[in-house]
């Protein structure tokens, strides 16, 4: 089964909204957070205003900076983006087709209860770190991209 969560970034221009992505799988701490950590040290180049560019252009069905252009899609739509992941695609059951891709998911931290994930997290661009939250969007820890 997998872990979904969300990635993202505070609204800058919206205090106490958040700009996300979902995830599909790997969700968990120990495994975001490294995943992360190498896309934010090598796609990224170290800079989390970058790192955060990449991550919200697509949902994803896994983050891992070791994905290639060769990378396989597991389903129809699905893309891999070197150095970041596999992208997520979502398929019309009745016709067959693959959707356009969602916008960036924009809710208040307070409401992230109601989404359908275990984990969220949190990058901030100002100190380099990234916030795992919990369920009810209560802060669970910070850890800093530099590893």
């Amino acid at each position: 089964m997998s872990t979904h969560s969300y990635v993202g970034v505070r609204d800058p221009d919206q205090p106490g909204q958040v700009r996300i992505r979902y995830v599909h799988s790997d969700g968990y701490p120990a495994g975001l957070i490294p995943a992360v950590r190498q896309i934010w040290a090598t796609a990224a180049r170290r800079d989390t205003r970058r790192l955060i560019t990449l991550l919200l252009e697509h949902d994803w069905y896994y983050l891992n900076g070791e994905t290639t252009a060769t990378g396989r899609p597991p389903f129809a739509g699905e893309q891999p983006i070197p150095g970041v992941g596999m992208t997520l695609a979502a398929t019309d059951f009745t016709t067959g087709q693959v959707v356009p891709p969602a916008p960036v998911t924009v809710v208040a931290l307070t409401a992230i209860g109601g989404l359908d994930a275990q984990w969220f997290y949190l990058l901030d661009p100002a100190v380099n770190t990234i916030g795992v939250h919990i369920i009810d969007g209560t802060l669970a820890g910070i850890r800093p991209l530099a590893s």
